[in-house]
């Protein structure tokens, strides 16, 4: 009776939390069209309205998840269609941007580590290095996970990473909710899953959004091997200040888990060698590492290398005998969601752009940033972006909103929108605050050895900081990468 009993309750539970995300779906759609088809505001005209009912949508939506994120992607597009934003090839164009070939590639590559274990067996590798001192074992974990990131989604990432954290944890002895040391190390799974994102085009949703709209603003092809040039070494910086942050603000209990190591050979014994299937999935990831840094010089000769790479190593990882998957692996594994979730963001960004919106809300920042230094400018628009995340609740929907917007900006301020673009895609990534804030925080949280404002103690700190590091390297590192006038001042 008891078991029929909670079977019962959570199956309530479950209908009244449907049930308010139905309430929500339908509450935000009426005041989304009422907002549409209101009287412009001063300033504004019909297509900025339909606008901004649009984004309302968008916002509260991918917030609150009422309806799955891919279907308010597709309801975005849908919608810049119905109020004649938008015609329908250009509205559905965007799931068919090239910048999709690279995400689905990194989607396929996330598949070939995890079915083989490749993943798993690179961050046990990485975490032999890091002896027994506790702060060494936290920063070997976050390494790791940022590595990962950098190839495979963070989200996968995280989700990989955070029980071996838990185990190690565990061992020690680690009081969830008491433990600095949990705490310390929980967040730091979350954090470095974000952070080494940005080391690749493929790491994160934000970097291939934010190397569309560059190319469509500027002109300027930012190949595999130019995002690395910046996005490595800004990924390795970030980890290090994250990890160095939270051992200061949750110092652990003691120095020394002396039965890491053995954690380790014992998950590595369980995983076997590098070998077999596994070889040749590792080889493949190589493979696919290399010819995507090979941009800069294949590209003279195959235009838009990246892109074709991204197609072809989808094609030979399948490819019976030759390939490391079966078409049935590649079809459940994949997130195909994350299409229409991306093609929505791009619809949302050419929607503001194309109903003048965009120039509406940069001539409302151009007021207050205008007069003001380039690299003070440039801390402003990644300002925005970083905190845009609270609203939007996601990485891909930020940065969807606030590239775009940083472009029009810089257009009015005299700043290179390619700057300006990447300033924003980067500052859009720092999901540091809250867990419900990116998937890689609520899988952490989801183990309990954390709250949320424990979090956001070491968030705002870390958002601030990353914001300063980000902007030394928008400021000179990207304009130097690209061949940029380092005044700005010649779009």
């Amino acid at each position: 009776m008891k078991n029929k009993y909670i079977d019962f309750r959570g199956g309530i539970m479950k209908h009244d939390e449907n049930f308010k995300k139905i309430i929500i779906a339908i509450l935000t759609l009426v005041v989304a069209i009422s907002v549409a088809f209101a009287p412009p505001l001063p300033g504004l005209n019909d297509k900025s309205m339909k606008m901004i009912g649009i984004i309302i949508l968008a916002v509260v939506y991918w917030a609150t998840e009422c309806v799955p994120m891919p279907i308010t992607g597709l309801m975005i597009m849908l919608l810049l269609i119905v109020f004649g934003v938008l015609n329908f090839s250009k509205a559905y164009s965007y799931v068919a941007d090239k910048v999709i070939a690279l995400m689905l590639a990194g989607e396929v590559l996330s598949v070939v580590l995890s079915k083989h274990g490749v993943d798993r067996y690179i961050s046990l590798k990485i975490l032999g290095f890091t002896g027994e001192s506790v702060e060494r074992v936290m920063l070997g974990i976050m390494l790791s996970t940022a590595f990962i990131s950098m190839w495979i989604p963070n989200t996968a990432a995280a989700a990989i990473m955070a029980p071996i954290a838990v185990g190690i944890l565990t061992l020690f002895g680690a009081e969830k909710g008491k433990s600095n040391l949990g705490k310390a190390m929980m967040i730091g799974v979350a954090y470095a899953a974000s952070t080494g994102g940005l080391g690749t085009p493929v790491g994160t949703p934000p970097n291939p959004i934010t190397i569309s709209y560059v190319e469509k603003s500027s002109g300027i092809r930012i190949g595999f091997a130019t995002w690395m040039m910046w996005g490595v070494p800004l990924a390795l910086i970030l980890t290090l200040l994250a990890w160095f942050i939270l051992v200061i603000i949750y110092k652990p209990e003691t120095k020394n888990i002396s039965e890491t190591r053995r954690i380790i050979e014992a998950e590595l014994s369980k995983i076997g060698g590098l070998k077999g299937e596994r070889l040749k999935a590792f080889l493949f990831f190589l493979i696919a590492a290399v010819l995507w840094i090979s941009d800069p010089i294949s590209s003279r000769f195959i235009p838009d290398w990246t892109y074709v790479v991204s197609i072809m190593m989808i094609i030979v990882v399948a490819l019976p005998r030759i390939g490391v998957l079966t078409w049935n692996d590649i079809s459940k594994g994949v997130d195909w969601g994350i299409l229409f979730l991306f093609g929505g963001g791009l619809a949302l960004g050419g929607g503001l752009i194309e109903s003048g919106l965009a120039n509406t809300i940069s001539s409302i920042v151009s007021r207050y940033l205008s007069g003001y230094p380039p690299i003070v400018m440039i801390l402003g628009i990644g300002l925005i972006s970083s905190l845009s995340i609270v609203a939007f609740c996601s990485i891909t929907a930020t940065a969807s909103f606030s590239v775009p917007v940083a472009i029009a900006v810089a257009k009015g301020l005299n700043i290179h929108p390619a700057v300006a673009a990447i300033s924003a895609g980067i500052a859009s990534t720092f999901a540091f605050l809250l867990p419900a804030n990116t998937p890689p925080n609520a899988i952490a949280y989801s183990y309990g050895y954390f709250k949320n404002y424990e979090m956001a103690k070491a968030g705002i700190i870390l958002i601030f900081v990353s914001l300063l590091v980000s902007l030394v390297f928008s400021v000179y590192i990207v304009p130097y990468v690209l061949g940029i006038s380092i005044n700005y001042l010649t779009p």
